[in-house]
């Protein structure tokens, strides 16, 4: 009897201490996508977006072919955002403004999804159930495996019973995308995860969002200056295109 429960201890602190690493590809537009990848070892939850933006735009094929359509697209380097996750109802993360980096608080709405369907779809090998979700202005749809007894998935997403491998926004399919590539349980890589900065001083989302707004203002003043005079500027309201299309102070 004793042999038997110090089995099923053994067996239950080699549970506790695997480790999961996920990789998923991002798609932010028709043209654009960055690499993510999601970290969870012990109670450290955290994914990474990478910090280069990858562009699949073809400008000769487009002007071969006679379309209207022209676009351009530099490989650019941006900065790296990490999502720290390993809280119950708020995400902390990185952001910069003019090359300052933030914390940004991120107090999450409720999430309440439905998973109530029968549809699945297999992605990098697992079995996963549909759930759908209303986040931010956005129609969700999810893809979740029972298999993998996590409830996080990329971005601020979690949540769900089992990890989620993908995430689509339904009113625009094509962007705001976010599919698992690849899966690796008992991950022994060596990649050093970052740890969120003891005592770190954070700003609410509201509050960045409201300060990158007063930034974008100045530039746009800034620039406006030095037109010649008589010149019309319009400065429209900039309707957002990400999954976050409005937030609950908005309403």
């Amino acid at each position: 009897m004793r042999k038997s429960i110090f089995i099923l201890f053994l067996i239950s602190n080699i549970i506790l201490a695997q480790n999961l690493h996920v990789e998923y590809l991002n798609q932010t537009s028709k043209y654009t996508n960055f690499k993510e990848d999601l970290y969870i070892s012990n109670n450290k939850v955290l994914s990474i977006r990478d910090s280069i933006v990858n562009n699949s735009f073809d400008e000769k094929k487009a002007m071969n072919s006679g379309t209207n359509e022209a676009a351009f697209f530099i490989k650019e380097k941006l900065h790296k955002i990490i999502y720290y996750k390993n809280f119950d109802n708020k995400v902390i993360f990185n952001n910069y403004i003019n090359g300052t980096n933030y914390y940004i608080e991120d107090l999450l709405p409720k999430i309440n999804w439905n998973t109530s369907y029968k549809e699945t779809k297999t992605i990098a090998g697992y079995l996963c159930n549909k759930a759908t979700l209303e986040f931010r202005g956005s129609n969700i749809i999810a893809f979740y495996s029972k298999k993998l007894n996590y409830n996080s998935g990329p971005y601020k997403f979690q949540g769900l019973n089992g990890l989620i491998l993908e995430i689509r926004d339904n009113d625009n399919p094509e962007f705001n995308s976010w599919i698992a590539i690849s899966v690796e349980e008992n991950n022994q890589s060596k990649v050093e995860t970052p740890s969120l900065p003891e005592n770190v001083k954070t700003i609410s989302l509201k509050d960045f969002l409201e300060l990158k707004n007063q930034e974008n203002e100045k530039k746009f003043n800034k620039m406006i200056g030095g037109a010649p005079s008589g010149t019309v500027f319009t400065n429209k309201k900039i309707i957002r295109g990400g999954i976050e299309k409005n937030y609950e102070w908005e309403k």
